[in-house]
């Protein structure tokens, strides 16, 4: 499976239907890394483990624009449909043996901070 698939498998898992968080583990490596503007995590366990803060009932959903990727990195353009209203969002993904090793997602927290 290309790198670019795998980041649409993720979307799949993660953001169609109700959460699959413990789904998304598989994808990735176990020193993986997020950060984005609200959290963060130094593994794939912690990751895990703070997406289900949510709650797998949660139903989130994102509409993929674009995908794109050259050898081990791969971005993505989404739009994020939330409380708020759609965001957009772009997502870095870095991969490394098959698995994202690292994704760092950038986007403007406001609309999240607002409703403090």
């Amino acid at each position: 499976m290309s790198n670019a698939a795998i980041v649409r498998d993720y979307f799949k898992r993660f953001f169609s239907g109700k959460a699959r968080h413990s789904d998304v583990r598989s994808l990735l490596t176990d020193d993986f890394t997020f950060r984005d503007p609200m959290m963060s995590a130094n593994s794939a366990d912690e990751y895990v483990a703070q997406l289900k803060q949510f709650g797998d009932e949660l139903e989130m959903r994102v509409d993929v624009k674009q995908v794109i990727g050259e050898g081990d990195v791969v971005a993505a353009l989404v739009d994020f449909h939330g409380p708020a209203g759609p965001m957009a969002y772009s997502q870095w993904f870095t991969f490394r043996g098959g698995r994202i090793a690292s994704l760092r997602v950038i986007y403007d927290p406001r609309p999240f901070l607002q409703g403090r």
